[in-house]
């Protein structure tokens, strides 16, 4: 209704106009082309600079990887359960065949194996209300079974040894699930509960750390939040087709030649997740910020995205794609900017001045087409070399 609106409002100016003196009238200028960029001028350092063709699974692991990511194609995010949950935790794997760097911290994962023998994969969504450890935390995992029967008994004997872990621990019910399995220790406010749903186990963990400083608990506002977060994912994970076990080596490992656009990881690159492909919308799981990504996405259009040596996301088109440079290439309190690469006037890079120790310090951006992409590194060269690299990727996948 409001593009027909405005569509009716121009034909109404263009009448105005035309029925003018054409003295009134002045011709506007014609936006300035693309500069033209030399693809043999570029220092891509050792980066390679042409797209790969992935095809499908190589080896078991790979093959349960790639069905863990496409579940979290539809796995909603911590924001999307309540807005409040608005910031994200860099330090937490969400793809996962191994419970270490995903559940650990939040469920006795040392009779893992014991208890869930068929695990197939699993997608682990997160949010806080404050950083730094001062709000409430909410964890989502979805793990995938064989069959409802395997993932009924993976759900009881998970809840089961988590329970035998802690003599504080007491089962309490979840009213409007009853056949999730809970329970929480009375002098904390936290709780765990373990639901099987079809082909799949949705275990929910809430740790409120500013009830727990001031001595507080309150069940009923734990029990609560875990409904309202099952109203959330047990709908969104039901519209998810498992891949049947002994067809998971025929999975394909890119979405739409997102990832053989990407940037190759480098070896002694550190990452908790691995290369991936995903829609738009599951970028927001691994969004530091995931209420201003959310705003820069959803003003851009962005459909697809991968994960690998550089971030790419694919826009609306090539304008938005621009929009989605500029928005994530912005300076502030904690970037100043920094030397572009040579000879890549379309790249933009900056350079992190903030307080955190950890924080790598150089970024560099580019558009191409629909595509954005992001690089990051130590080391202000490699940054431009990386995202040299990641624009001749680009134009060679045209």
């Amino acid at each position: 209704m409001r593009r027909h609106r405005r569509a009716a409002g121009a034909l109404v100016i263009a009448g105005m106009l035309a029925a003018s003196s054409a003295c009134e009238s002045a011709p506007q200028d014609p936006a300035p082309p693309a500069p033209v960029v030399d693809l043999t001028r570029l220092d891509v350092g050792s980066y390679p600079t042409q797209p790969r063709e992935l095809g499908t699974a190589k080896n078991p692991d790979q093959a349960r990887m790639i069905e863990a990511q496409r579940l979290g194609n539809v796995v909603p995010t911590a924001a999307d359960i309540d807005p409040a949950f608005r910031e994200g935790n860099a330090f937490v794997s969400s793809v996962f065949i191994d419970p270490r760097n995903s559940l650990g911290k939040i469920m006795k994962i040392d009779r893992f194996a014991e208890a869930a023998p068929d695990f197939i994969a699993g997608f682990l969504s997160h949010g806080s209300t404050e950083a730094k450890n001062q709000g409430r935390d909410l964890f989502n995992a979805v793990l995938i079974f064989p069959d409802e029967q395997r993932a009924t008994a993976a759900a009881e004997a998970l809840e089961r040894v988590d329970f035998e872990a802690n003599e504080r621990n007491e089962r309490v019910p979840i009213p409007k699930y009853p056949a999730a399995r809970a329970h929480w220790q009375p002098q904390e406010q936290s709780i765990g509960s373990w639901l099987a749903t079809g082909k799949f186990v949705v275990y929910t963990w809430i740790f409120d750390y500013l009830k727990i400083f001031l001595e507080q608990v309150d069940l009923p506002a734990l029990q609560a939040l875990v409904e309202k977060s099952l109203d959330a994912v047990v709908p969104a994970i039901a519209a998810f087709t498992p891949t049947p076990a002994d067809q998971l080596m025929t999975i394909r490992i890119d979405m739409d030649g997102m990832l053989g656009r990407a940037l190759p990881r480098q070896r002694e690159d550190g990452w908790l997740d691995p290369p991936g492909a995903f829609t738009g919308h599951a970028a927001l799981h691994f969004a530091s910020d995931p209420a201003d990504d959310r705003r820069i996405i959803e003003a851009t259009g962005v459909d697809r995205y991968a994960t690998d040596g550089t971030e790419l996301y694919r826009a609306r088109d090539a304008a938005a794609a621009t929009q989605l440079r500029e928005e994530r290439a912005r300076l502030t309190k904690k970037f100043t900017g920094a030397a572009a690469p040579e000879n890549l006037p379309v790249a933009r890079c900056k350079e992190y001045i903030g307080r955190e120790a950890l924080a790598v310090r150089y970024y560099c951006s580019v558009a191409y087409d629909r595509y954005a992409a992001f690089a990051a590194s130590h080391q202000l060269l490699d940054a431009q070399q990386r995202i040299s690299a990641q624009y001749a990727i680009l134009v060679h996948a045209k």
